[in-house]
């Protein structure tokens, strides 16, 4: 009897003991709003629950997500692209194509491609991250500012041509500032399209987690889930397809 209760304490002991894993993100506007507020946040506790992880979420600047990651600070990285990882990592499957487009004033012409942009001053927003192809054309005068309604403010003021930013949460800036009606983009000419995924560590624990999140998001999309979490950040007049 003294063997028994040993180990039913031992194998209580264990399940009370499961880790908790914690998840690392930085403010995108509708997206990331706090630690408990957004879409991504909503969908980050979905699969984390429907994938059996305990999980809190912490929400930091973009660069200092990405130190404290490369620090083993925090045990996942979310939203994540392949640009910006700061080190090797295992990736969950892609989550979502982040599409950057190039947002200007209705009164000016339009300005939808890199080759459009070229010899004109384009607002960034630090540390976001921006593909290579984009940031590589040193034709373009960038100035980057801390936060997307800094960059909406400039535009609409002149200060600069255009604002290249994802377009759910670019739109969502103007919508924030009054001021969706004065700008256009073109929807259908991307200046880049990059897999958003969720960040694990390379190790074998951190291949585990990966593999549970993958399977995780395959199940929500199976059931509809991922697509009623994902549902909150789509225009109902964006009729096209990821």
């Amino acid at each position: 009897m003294k063997y028994l209760s040993l180990f039913f304490w031992t194998l209580c002991s264990t399940f009370s003991a499961a880790e908790t894993l914690t998840v690392g993100t930085f403010p995108v506007p509708l997206m990331v709003e706090s630690g408990d507020k957004g879409v991504f946040i909503e969908l980050t506790k979905a699969v984390a629950q429907e994938a059996g992880i305990d999980i809190v979420i912490e929400v930091y600047p973009a660069q200092r997500t990405l130190k404290m990651f490369e620090r083993n600070q925090l045990d996942i990285l979310f939203p994540a692209l392949a640009v910006t990882m700061p080190i090797d990592h295992e990736r969950s499957d892609a989550v979502y194509i982040k599409r950057d487009y190039s947002f200007t004033v209705k009164s000016k012409p339009a300005l939808p491609s890199l080759a459009d942009l070229s010899g004109k001053r384009v607002g960034l927003t630090a540390g976001y991250p921006y593909a290579a192809s984009l940031l590589a054309d040193d034709s373009i005068y960038f100035e980057r500012v801390n936060y997307d309604s800094q960059n909406v403010k400039r535009l609409l003021a002149g200060r600069i041509d255009a604002f290249v930013v994802e377009e759910k949460s670019g739109r969502a800036a103007f919508i924030q500032e009054g001021a969706l009606s004065r700008v256009s983009y073109d929807p259908v000419i991307p200046l880049s399209e990059q897999d958003v995924f969720y960040a694990f560590h390379k190790t074998t624990a951190g291949k585990q987690q990966a593999e549970k999140f993958s399977a995780a998001l395959k199940r929500l999309k199976a059931n509809g889930t991922f697509a009623a979490i994902m549902a909150q950040a789509k225009d109902p007049n964006d009729q096209r397809r990821e």
